[in-house]
């Protein structure tokens, strides 16, 4: 059985790319030998149950900056992986990327970098280009999420064809099992999102003070927590919007939570791939979202199960969502539409282009 390791830069953490790549080590663990190596461990231990069959490594166990593990965690990380024999290792993230394309060039195995985000949200920010420049550049194969970074890399690092893939992330199965019937006759709108800058809770309630301009009858369930949630209630007060915008907090439940919406909208700045649409789609609603530089157009087809909106118009936002309320059939209609393309985004279609790529590589006779 062949060897596989999964790096991330702290995984005593929850965040999308270390939840992706848990998801993906329970999934390939039946066919390989996997190990999870974590750069650094701020917490107590892994943020994940791991079973007994997944070994689990700590490169520095402690809180430590990014130049500190430059600088210290290069043998001890290509000790362990040459020391555990793995045949392949996958650095998830944007961290993971830069550290181990590092400290991982003298490893004579084969390197994949996958980056959960996108190269051009960030491209002027010299930090995260680095990042993503030096991950990719010292890897053999990068991953993205969408074929917007695909080409994006393609247009920056002029790599020949090949070199870098898109494989999405697959729909949680409790979301499809728990996904129900649409209801057209509900008004309340859906958010669900973490309260950081990227993830534009300031420009939901911007459209949510211009949607009010032209109706008082609704009202915008949004889950989540963050460091700006007293920063985004102090402006839905100022708006004077707490009858209109419901903050729900954190849910474990998510899953429970789509039901009886009559859309789902995205305001984020920027998105690797908005997971969250997915799961509206696998409910049936119908989705609203700025045409921000990645994800949401590879998700949303414009005018069959959803709208997209240019980036941070938030009165063309508000614009679109008030016609969608005044009329419940077109709201059927994209919701008609909305399961129809979900097979790229299931377990078995993604986890099939990821055994494929890392049988190129361990097995490449096959």
């Amino acid at each position: 059985m062949k060897k596989i390791g999964f790096v991330n830069f702290d995984m005593s953490v929850r965040g999308g790319a270390q939840q992706v790549l848990y998801n993906m080590a329970l999934a390939l663990r039946k066919e390989y030998e996997i190990t999870i190596i974590s750069f650094i461990q701020e917490k107590d231990a892994c943020a994940y149950e791991l079973p007994e069959d997944i070994d689990y490594e700590v490169i520095l166990p402690y809180k430590a900056r990014i130049r500190e593990v430059i600088t210290k965690a290069g043998k001890p990380f290509r000790r362990y992986v040459k020391d555990k024999q793995l045949d392949m290792v996958f650095y998830v993230g944007a961290y993971a990327g830069l550290c181990g394309g590092i400290h991982g060039r003298r490893l004579k195995i084969p390197r994949i970098f996958c980056d959960h985000g996108a190269l051009l949200n960030q491209w002027n920010e010299i930090p995260a280009r680095t990042m993503r420049t030096l991950g990719s550049r010292f890897t053999d194969k990068t991953v993205v999420l969408t074929k917007q970074s695909e080409n994006a890399y393609y247009e920056k690092f002029h790599y020949k064809k090949g070199r870098v893939i898109t494989i999405y992330n697959w729909i949680d199965e409790r979301i499809k099992r728990a996904a129900a019937p649409y209801d057209p006759d509900s008004t309340k709108i859906l958010t669900a999102g973490r309260f950081s800058k990227e993830k534009g809770m300031d420009l939901l309630v911007d459209s949510a003070a211009a949607l009010a301009k032209k109706t008082k009858d609704f009202v915008w369930e949004v889950y989540g927590d963050g460091d700006m949630f007293p920063e985004i209630q102090e402006r839905i007060r100022r708006e004077g919007l707490d009858e209109n915008i419901r903050l729900m907090g954190l849910t474990d439940q998510m899953e429970a939570c789509y039901k009886g919406h009559s859309m789902y909208v995205l305001t984020s700045y920027r998105e690797g791939l908005p997971l969250v649409l997915v799961e509206a789609k696998a409910n049936a609603l119908p989705l609203v979202s700025f045409d921000i530089v990645s994800g949401p157009r590879e998700i949303i087809r414009e005018g069959e199960d959803g709208k997209l909106i240019p980036p941070y118009d938030t009165e063309k936002m508000a614009e679109v969502i008030y016609e969608l309320l005044k009329k419940p059939e077109e709201r059927l209609r994209l919701s008609k539409n909305s399961t129809k393309n979900m097979e790229k985004f299931s377990k078995e279609t993604i986890l099939s282009q990821w055994k494929d790529l890392i049988e190129q590589f361990v097995n490449p006779s096959r």
